[in-house]
């Protein structure tokens, strides 16, 4: 455990000096989230989501919706290319790590505990900036699904790290959260029920969470927090095993 503990640090401290992400971390939560209240007006909004156990259109101010969607997507994106970083680091480096004397569980549980650290910092700045202007109705529920939301982008971001160059797949982590909850999730452009393949995507479940909690005074949606619980959990063992196989690793 020593050993993964040196490894964590490590990692973390060249995150810490990873500039873009440092820059995003301060830029994005402001530019988007507190910018979408500032620069909305003032207004109604028809909004689809559950109540009572049934999906029923609520009127809801414009601002609130539009930086409670604001919110996940940038906690997605920030997190979605730290898991890219992460990857792209990691296959660099932890071959020779385990050549040195480390196992391969030591550099794994290093890796995804940096990862798990990034995901609480991004998911605590994005909160932060959101209670500036807006308070959910449930906020530990919000902040539960945010969590979800981001440690499932980070790992996506990991992926796409096994499989494109760090260019490419930064052109794809900055799009992919914003097609999938600026967009096919949101309740300003989506007002029925979504297509099948919608609800593949990973923001799905999380993002049907935060907008019950954050603009309804009932919790309904629980069950979504459980399903986003478990499409966590599998892209986390795809993850993991697709690690292994890129890094060169042994399981031990």
């Amino acid at each position: 455990m020593s050993r993964a503990a040196t490894a964590f640090a490590i990692s973390l401290r060249e995150h810490a000096r990873n500039y873009v992400l440092l820059g995003l971390l301060v830029v994005l939560p402001v530019s988007f989230i507190t910018l979408a209240f500032a620069v909305t007006q003032d207004g109604q909004i028809p909004v689809r989501t559950l109540v009572d156990g049934e999906m029923t259109t609520v009127m809801r101010g414009l601002p609130a919706v539009h930086g409670v969607i604001m919110t996940p997507i940038t906690s997605a994106l920030i997190a979605g290319l730290a898991g890219l970083f992460l990857m792209h680091e990691a296959k660099d480096t932890d071959g020779r790590l385990v050549s040195v004397g480390y196992r391969a569980r030591q550099v794994v549980a290093a890796r995804f505990g940096v990862l798990a650290a990034i995901t609480l910092v991004v998911t605590g700045v994005s909160v932060g900036v959101l209670l500036v202007d807006f308070t959910p109705e449930h906020l530990w529920w919000f902040v539960a699904a945010m969590l979800v939301l981001s440690a499932t982008y980070g790992l996506v971001g990991m992926l796409v790290g096994t499989v494109f160059d760090r260019l490419a797949g930064m052109w794809l982590m900055l799009i992919l959260p914003m097609l999938d909850v600026g967009l096919f999730q949101d309740p300003l452009f989506v007002q029925s029920d979504p297509d099948w393949w919608m609800t593949l995507l990973p923001g799905y479940h999380s993002v049907r969470v935060m907008v019950d909690v954050a603009l309804t005074t009932d919790v309904d949606a629980v069950a979504s927090l459980g399903w986003a619980v478990g499409y966590l959990a599998v892209v986390a063992v795809l993850t993991i095993a697709l690690f292994y196989r890129k890094t060169g690793l042994k399981r031990d």
